[in-house]
């Protein structure tokens, strides 16, 4: 057996379509950021000249167009670094809203099936805590209602029989009222069984 462990490895893509659109969203603005960087940077600087002194040369000219070689490779090199740290931030962060999201959609859809009987846990640092609290809190609610109704609808169906077998033992015609318990306790069966429909704790807290 065993001894060590088992520890389950993280999916940081859990939402795949969503996070690979932000991510890419993300990247496209540090990339436009730094394109447009560059285009004021040789804006402001077109009027002005710069010395540079590469390989033993000495080179004056204008700014943008003796700098454009490093400005260049400056940017491609904060592009690729900048991006890689964006891709993994915007990873992180966006699996902190995937994960509820996915999480919100499967309780929902238990829900429309009936099941209001699990509870959303998320982690430490999920974001939309207030909104798992509110879904827990509704079904806590409605689960509690319907274990009242599921009472009192017990109750109809035995003080219905109750009153049959008084009718049935008394001497007194009772032939208009047999279709009225009988309508009753057809009514309450139908009830019971839109109430078994839900999956809820019957539990009290």
């Amino acid at each position: 057996m065993n001894s060590h462990p088992q520890y389950k490895r993280r999916n940081y893509f859990i939402n795949k379509e969503f996070q690979g659109r932000y991510i890419f969203n993300y990247f496209l603005l540090v990339t436009i950021g730094s394109i447009l960087f560059i285009g004021v940077f040789s804006f402001f600087s077109s009027n002005t000249l710069s010395i540079v002194y590469d390989n033993y040369n000495l080179q004056l000219g204008v700014t943008p167009g003796i700098l454009f070689k490093k400005i260049l490779s400056t940017q491609w090199l904060f592009i690729v670094i900048g991006g890689g740290a964006v891709i993994i931030i915007t990873l992180i962060l966006t699996h902190r809203v995937a994960g509820p999201f996915y999480r919100f959609e499967k309780s929902l859809d238990e829900m429309v099936e009936g099941d209001i009987s699990n509870k959303i846990i998320l982690r430490q640092k999920d974001e939309g805590k207030d909104l798992a609290q509110k879904i827990n809190a509704f079904n806590f609610i409605l689960g509690d209602k319907l274990s009242i109704i599921e009472n009192f609808n017990s109750n109809i169906a035995v003080s219905a029989l109750q009153l049959r077998k008084v009718l049935e033992d008394s001497d007194s015609e009772n032939e208009d009222s047999t279709p009225l318990l009988n309508e009753i306790l057809e009514s309450q069966k139908n009830v019971q069984t839109m109430i078994n429909d839900y999956n809820f704790s019957r539990e009290k807290l």
